[in-house]
């Protein structure tokens, strides 16, 4: 695209470095998804410029005493597009409703729905035992009162509750259209009903790994307005040089990599930054040699600390603990409540843990090992230092597999490795939601723990009024960091840059998504 044919005064233009895997909220679970459907759809709430839940379908919301119970009131004037039902016969525009909340959610927690992100709404009472098909979806604690009104029952006291109404499961699904699209649903242009600000412009806006155009949909009534006139989704490898790519008009917008940082900030850009990614080296605990704990903590407690993070990727900060320093909890840093400096400490006894664990395994030496890492040069660097105090301090040479964010987290999710230099990132900022990911039932658990006395402390914690949780958290940080499942070393620190006379984009951590909604481009 060139900059003759590029932005225009009221359309956004931003690039997804990949291609949605379906826009069908209820399964989307990566983060091209994710922002797309953050335009097409509008759950209950809407996450504002300063990350708290605000009006979305649901026009206001109350708890009982004890946040246990709330209680949705929505907008009479929310609507569904019309659409087509064939050749010749089309569906007039119909309320969004309580019952559609109810069937959305209904169809995340279904296990025939195979919802990789269904993890996310087990605060609802029932949902985990619908999820695993012990029971059926109607004993799932939502409500329609009537049309306008949906009550949720939750397991435990969560005051933080209505922000997960934001998140792409928790959208609504016309029923009537989602049975009509006959497996299609969110594939394709015809088979995509949103109810969001925006919709596609026609039956070719959505170029597969090309592009996607959506416009204001008319049919679309919120608490505000959609500014720009348009979104444009341009979808490729992402930008080698992204400051470079705003300067020029082919983006308005973009994840920008650290070392443009200096450039961004000389242009003028708006920048938006989270420290929400841990990075830490994981071992895969389903692996037949680091499934010993003995073994585990040799290779933590031989590191010199101090060493390994002196090859520090810049702009980095060190992590003394697993869960970022961003984590709230109960309205309040999560950090401050619960404390810090849990990591394993250096042992200069690791060699004797490992003939140990060795022995344990029966095994007489240890077999070949290597760890993943991202194919950067100053992580390569980290995991280097890494190598050579393994080498000198175990006695073992360990090789090292740099790989691409994609195959990396790919080979993850797959269980596919011994150790790994990992990101570590949930899809909120509380620390039932990062540390959920390590729970026994969770399928995409990155270390495979199976733990019931981790998963013991996250019942008690569910189980707990909100003030008391904090102690059974802070056991299930503890855990982590004791059994050497994952030694934190560094948060990561990701910026979102806008152009100079663009304002407005609201990016969201924890990649639940990008909201354009109010962004305006001052062009001339």
């Amino acid at each position: 695209m060139g900059k003759e044919d590029g932005p225009t005064a009221e359309t956004i233009f931003y690039n997804l470095d990949k291609e949605p895997k379906s826009l069908d909220p209820q399964i989307a679970d990566d983060y091209a998804s994710r922002i797309a459907i953050l335009a097409l759809y509008e759950g209950l709430v809407r996450i504002g410029e300063d990350g708290e839940p605000k009006p979305g379908v649901a026009a206001s919301w109350e708890a009982n005493k004890d946040y246990t119970v709330f209680t949705f009131s929505l907008r009479q004037d929310a609507r569904w597009p019309s659409w087509s039902k064939g050749k010749e016969e089309s569906v007039e525009s119909r309320p969004v409703t309580a019952g559609d909340f109810v069937f959305g959610l209904q169809r995340a927690l279904d296990p025939g729905t195979g919802s990789p992100t269904a993890g996310a709404l087990f605060p609802i009472k029932n949902a985990e035992k619908v999820n695993k098909g012990e029971l059926p979806a109607s004993q799932l604690g939502v409500t329609a009162l009537n049309d306008y009104t949906l009550v949720v029952d939750l397991e435990y006291s969560y005051e933080d509750f209505p922000a997960l109404m934001a998140l792409p499961a928790s959208m609504p699904c016309n029923r009537e259209f989602f049975e009509q699209s006959g497996g299609q649903y969110g594939l394709e242009v015809a088979s995509v009903l949103g109810n969001g600000p925006y919709r596609f412009a026609n039956r070719y806006s959505w170029e597969h790994s090309a592009s996607m155009a959506l416009v204001r949909s008319d049919f679309y009534k919120g608490e505000n307005q959609p500014v720009p006139a348009g979104i444009r989704f341009t979808i490729g490898a992402t930008q080698t040089n992204t400051a470079g790519a705003i300067m020029d008009n082919t983006v308005d917008a973009a994840p920008l990599p650290g070392d443009q940082l200096e450039i961004a900030q000389s242009q003028g850009f708006h920048l938006t930054s989270f420290e929400d990614t841990t990075w830490g080296l994981c071992f895969n605990t389903q692996n037949a040699v680091f499934k010993n704990l003995n073994v585990r903590k040799s290779f933590v407690q031989s590191l010199d600390r101090e060493y390994v993070l002196s090859a520090m990727p810049k702009n980095y900060t060190i992590a003394d603990d697993i869960i970022a320093p961003g984590a709230t909890f109960g309205g309040e840093k999560y950090r401050s409540l619960a404390g810090g400096g849990f990591y394993l400490k250096q042992d200069g006894k690791a060699r004797t843990l490992l003939e140990t664990g060795l022995r344990e395994l029966e095994l007489e030496r240890l077999p070949s090992v290597r760890v993943l890492c991202l194919e950067d040069p100053q992580t390569a660097a980290m995991v280097n230092n890494m190598l050579e105090l393994w080498s000198r301090k175990l006695g073992y040479y360990i090789n090292m597999v740099p790989l691409s964010r994609s195959e990396l987290d790919k080979r993850i999710r797959a269980g596919d490795y011994q150790m790994a230099l990992a990101p570590l990132r949930a899809e909120n900022d509380g620390p039932m939601e990062f540390l959920s990911m390590f729970a026994s039932d969770q399928p995409s658990n990155p270390v495979g723990l199976q733990s019931s006395q981790f998963d013991a402390y996250l019942d008690q914690a569910a189980q707990k009024p909100l003030n008391e949780g904090i102690e059974s958290y802070v056991a299930a940080e503890q855990y982590l960091n004791n059994q050497a499942i994952v030694y934190p070393l560094c948060y990561e620190k990701r910026y979102f840059a806008s152009a100079a006379n663009v304002t407005g984009i609201w990016f969201h951590s924890y990649d639940s998504g990008v909201d354009f909604i109010r962004a305006t481009k001052v062009t001339g």
